[in-house]
């Protein structure tokens, strides 16, 4: 087994982020990053504080506006559409989750041309007609997992666990396209076995899958995040033997800090 190890890469990435910074501000075309919370949630906190500063240490101006949730939906959807339409944002993001159901839809006041973590549903169209142009930060870093290791997933066997729409049904549109058999669960009942060439997990159920239920030789890619007794527990068990797996990228500190980086690309055009 082979571990992928997300911090090594993501440095690795943070020096190529950085040469693009320099020639920006050289060009005088550094454009500001918008993120913007509507309520307090101590998860979503605790990843917006990691992209800030992660922001900092790379040089990439970042404004964060919070939003009262007890606001109506009228002002919050005004303060949205305002700071969206400032003409030194670049790119930007509405931290999630959202507060209240009410407020679904103000994903789709995101630009277009400034969605660069492919929320909104003009953004959604364009990619799911099979325009790659810009892949969302959860596609790209497993884009990146499976050029790193060759694995050629065409007519082989994918499970993806979790059908959300961060990561369950993008990359499994993506891998499709990418001609692999992909299989996805919504519903994963413990000890089942899961005989595929590549498994995803995105079900945010901790310690979901126990290794010796995966099939020799699989490679797994886990983005399940779940918070228990203060630590982040991936959707993987990690107590069980995971020698007979290939590459595995474990939760966290595999995919998480890559998908960072691909948010701050995707803002810089990289």
């Amino acid at each position: 087994m082979e571990i992928f190890d997300g911090k090594t890469e993501a440095a690795n990435l943070d020096n190529f982020i950085s040469k693009k910074v320099t020639e920006l501000i050289h060009e005088g075309s550094l454009k500001d990053l918008l993120i913007i919370q509507i309520g307090d949630n101590p998860v979503s906190e605790k990843y917006l504080q990691l992209k800030v500063k992660l922001c900092d240490k790379l040089c990439i101006p970042v404004h964060v506006h919070k939003l009262d949730e007890h606001r109506t939906d009228f002002e919050i959807v005004s303060n949205v559409k305002a700071l969206f339409h400032n003409q030194k944002v670049g790119g930007g993001i509405i931290q999630l989750p959202l507060p209240r159901q009410s407020l679904s839809c103000i994903l789709d006041l995101i630009p277009l041309e400034k969605d660069i973590d492919i929320l909104s549903k003009k953004a959604q169209v364009r990619y799911y007609c099979g325009d790659f142009r810009l892949l969302s930060p959860v596609v790209r870093a497993v884009k990146s997992f499976i050029e790193k290791y060759k694995i050629d997933v065409k007519g082989k066997r994918v499970i993806i666990i979790g059908k959300g729409f961060l990561v369950g049904k993008p990359v499994g549109h993506y891998l499709r396209s990418a001609g692999a058999d992909v299989h996805i669960i919504d519903c994963y009942e413990k000890r089942n076995t899961l005989d595929c060439h590549l498994l995803v997990l995105s079900a945010g159920v901790p310690g979901l899958v126990f290794p010796k239920d995966i099939v020799k030789g699989c490679s797994v890619v886990d983005f399940g995040s779940s918070i228990v007794e203060g630590k982040t527990i991936g959707d993987l068990n990690q107590s069980g033997d995971l020698s007979h797996l290939k590459y595995v990228s474990f939760s966290p500190g595999g995919m998480g800090p890559l998908v960072v980086r691909f948010l701050l690309m995707n803002h810089l055009g990289m």
